[in-house]
């Protein structure tokens, strides 16, 4: 069924690759005469929520509806696909890259989201859970000064308040 209508195209590049990244500021050209891109291709991840399927069948879905009405218009142009942007930055899913645009850029240039903050949680899980007859009181203790140990009060409140402004 979709064999014959993509018989002659050519694809024109291929890769292989877990996420899509770079987010709203990457989202390429989605579409021109004779082509849309959605999805994964259009680069729609939202990173902070972990979305991509929906963000895929969303724009996909948005494509097809634009495609039936072109080929109905008999109109595969730029103009003739223009739809296709508009019913996108309507939806939720240009919206949503919007608001968290800056996301992506925040992990990469806080990398002790990635080693401190998940060592020290765990340790603070670790110590808590265990049961070898030390007080709760000590226990939380000696958990705070791991993580001063690691990071100062400041440096935490700095990240914490960074983050809220990268999504607010």
């Amino acid at each position: 069924m979709v064999a014959p209508l993509i018989a002659e195209g050519k694809p024109l590049e291929y890769t292989a690759h877990w996420l899509a990244e770079g987010g709203y500021d990457t989202i390429p050209k989605l579409y021109g005469d004779g082509y849309l891109i959605a999805g994964d291709s259009a680069m729609l991840f939202n990173a902070l929520h972990r979305e991509g399927n929906n963000l895929a069948m969303a724009s996909g879905k948005m494509a097809a509806e634009t495609i039936i009405e072109a080929i109905r218009r008999n109109d595969c142009s730029r103009k003739g696909l223009a739809g296709y942007g508009e019913r996108l930055a309507e939806s939720y899913v240009i919206k949503d890259m919007k608001k968290y645009r800056g996301f992506g850029k925040f992990l990469y240039h806080n990398k002790e989201i990635f080693n401190q903050l998940p060592r020290l949680a765990s340790f603070a899980g670790r110590e808590m859970l265990t049961v070898n007859g030390v007080s709760k009181k000590q226990k939380q203790k000696l958990i705070k000064n791991e993580i001063r140990k690691e990071m100062s009060l400041c440096k935490i409140i700095r990240l914490l308040w960074r983050g809220w402004r990268t999504v607010k």
